[in-house]
């Protein structure tokens, strides 16, 4: 019984979601200052000379903002379903009728509370209500814009990629116009061979790192959304829906 006490503690604490998003991003910040620290991003950067790896860096810079942002979100309406459950619930154990728009707190849950009421009353006394199109129409609106980190994951891997046939061809030009007897030829070509291994490895290295930061920031997302979609599922068969229908067999009587 403590054990799962101690569940619920962990699952309910607030803004669980951000803290384990401020979590990775502290790792990842610890990262990036030390490999700043010992010169291993500038060496990633100036020794890159197509400027994939400094591109890399930045678009994972901007869609990590923007995921950043929808973790804020999701948080925020993990912790609204928390206090919606706790305001229906105490209605329905203190005997309340009222309309259940009339105390739930603003958010994205309370409005499809509100909207399966509003569904409800205009399907009349004797439609039954289902919710499933209503339940997939929320996750499509909670999912909005997570697309967009898992393409850029994906893009990132591809640019690595892309670097890596770049910093081969970059490698093995110079060999097709050596001279074995000139060593100054030899030595150029050398030089040229390890610039373009250093474009081939770096790129490789900054999207295969970019990329999957990105789909471990993706996946909380969408656990996020698996979570707030099942909590709601819940708070809705629970109290919501077992309500309209007493409401439906009070008005028929």
């Amino acid at each position: 019984m403590r054990l799962r006490n101690r569940t619920l503690v962990r699952i309910d604490s607030e803004h669980l979601l951000l803290l384990k998003a401020l979590l990775l991003w502290a790792v990842v910040g610890v990262a990036f200052l030390a490999a700043w620290h010992y010169g291993l991003l500038q060496r990633v950067w100036t020794g890159d000379s197509t400027g994939l790896s400094v591109a890399i860096t930045l678009v994972f810079l901007g869609v990590a903002t923007h995921g950043s942002r929808h973790v804020l979100r999701l948080s925020r309406a993990l912790n609204h379903v928390a206090d919606v459950r706790e305001t229906v619930a105490s209605e329905v154990v203190s005997g309340n009728r009222r309309s259940w728009s009339d105390d739930l707190p603003a958010g994205c849950v309370s409005d499809y509370i509100r909207s399966l009421r509003t569904k409800a009353k205009i399907g009349g006394s004797r439609a039954l209500l289902d919710q499933s199109l209503l339940l997939d129409a929320f996750e499509a609106d909670l999912r909005r814009g997570h697309e967009l980190g898992w393409f850029v994951a994906d893009l990132l891997l591809s640019l690595g990629l892309l670097g890596t046939v770049i910093g081969f061809v970059l490698m093995l030009g110079p060999m097709s116009h050596l001279d074995a007897a000139d060593q100054s030829a030899i030595r150029a070509a050398l030089a040229a061979m390890s610039g373009g291994m250093a474009v081939a490895l770096y790129t490789t290295l900054a999207g295969l790192i970019g990329g999957m930061l990105l789909k471990v920031q993706g996946f909380l997302l969408d656990n996020a959304v698996q979570e707030l979609v099942r909590r709601t599922t819940e708070l809705t068969e629970i109290y919501i829906l077992p309500a309209i229908e007493r409401r439906r067999l009070d008005a028929a009587a």
